[in-house]
């Protein structure tokens, strides 16, 4: 078995400010209406690069398509699937990617799960990776899936509860190994959060007898690469959270709006500039 670990300082995300987002980004979901396969903000403005093309809009086997480059057809290569939608119980999409090989199409699929929206509890994420037919599409291939207990998350970040408590812990899977992972807050001497995160990896297969040669060959690389990667989404989330959390809900409401229609003016332009 080979134990990777790192412990990285976070800006606060304040949990009286972290509910409200929730419900915020769940009640500007249903401020949209469609029109048939269009979708419109409440301001008329129709909301770019997205159309309904299954079902009732947001409601459970809802789907819609990103607009291809053929104006006016869905691009089905990838699809957005509402799975539930109920903001006292569960929220649930999911998003699959599909990636056309020579060896046959690939598919990736996100899920994401929130219970609840209007007073949350817990969040998941997986991911699963399908490759092609080709001789080693089975390592090519694999899930992962983390679980989030919003409530240990704060009471660990305080310094309450069980110091054994993993508040966010997870799964990979693949055909050569298997991994857990899990990271817990604790508070810091300025009101950030101390998080360390610890993966454990054991070899599948022959994946048995490669990691432990893999790791007394490369282990110091791989532990550096691993430390490098984990102070990357550090300093992203403190480069960005506090910037956010200064915000009340309508505010960024409005900007996450116009953060729509700016990045299409943007990639209309760089379209532009190359011909």
């Amino acid at each position: 078995m080979a134990r990777f670990q790192h412990t990285v300082t976070l800006a606060p995300m304040p949990r009286h400010w972290f509910e409200p987002c929730v419900v915020m980004l769940h009640d500007l979901a249903e401020s949209i209406r469609s029109e048939g396969a269009l979708l419109r903000l409440p301001d008329g403005r129709r909301l770019p690069e997205l159309r309904l093309s299954e079902g009732g809009h947001l409601r459970p086997g809802a789907r819609y398509h990103s607009e291809s480059d053929d104006e006016g057809r869905p691009d089905i290569d990838q699809t957005l699937t509402i799975l539930a939608w109920d903001q006292k119980r569960e929220t649930a999409l999911e998003l699959v990617t599909l990636d056309d090989d020579s060896d046959g199409p690939g598919r990736m699929a996100c899920t994401l799960r929130f219970t609840s929206a209007e007073r949350p509890r817990a969040a998941e994420l997986s991911v699963k990776v399908q490759a092609g037919r080709g001789k080693w599409a089975k390592y090519a291939a694999g899930g992962v899936r983390l679980h989030l207990d919003i409530d240990k998350w704060w009471s660990s970040a305080v310094g309450r509860g069980r110091r054994t408590t993993t508040p966010l812990t997870g799964k990979l899977d693949h055909a050569l190994a298997h991994a857990t992972v899990t990271a817990v807050p604790r508070p810091a001497d300025d009101g950030c959060w101390r998080v360390t995160v610890t993966i454990r990896v054991r070899g599948r297969s022959f994946g048995r007898l490669l990691l432990p040669i893999a790791m007394t060959v490369a282990g110091r690389r791989a532990r550096a690469a691993f430390g490098e990667a984990v102070e990357h989404a550090a300093k992203q989330w403190n480069n960005q959270v506090p910037q956010m959390v200064r915000k009340n809900m309508e505010q960024l409401s409005l900007e996450l709006v116009e953060s729509l229609f700016d990045t299409e003016a943007h990639e209309k332009e760089e379209a532009g500039g190359s011909k």
